[in-house]
């Protein structure tokens, strides 16, 4: 992943997946100690950049590793 100029926090949210398969958005807000605002921003960067992959539309979606169905 080395290139993708991924933020600390954007790390520890692969980190989180890796150890439990998927992320929330309240997931990361917590472990990130960032707004639900940010926590989107966020993830929708590690979607556009290959990363996560989005499951579910709305509060019942979560994230998990694009190479991961």
């Amino acid at each position: 992943m080395a290139g993708l100029a991924l933020t600390e926090r954007q790390i520890k949210a692969i980190a989180h997946i890796k150890r439990h398969g998927r992320i929330t958005n309240t997931d990361y807000q917590q472990l990130a100690k960032t707004t639900r605002k940010t926590a989107t921003r966020d993830l929708d960067v590690l979607v556009v950049k290959g990363v996560f992959r989005r499951v579910g539309e709305k509060r019942g979606s979560h994230y998990v590793l694009s190479g991961k169905k």
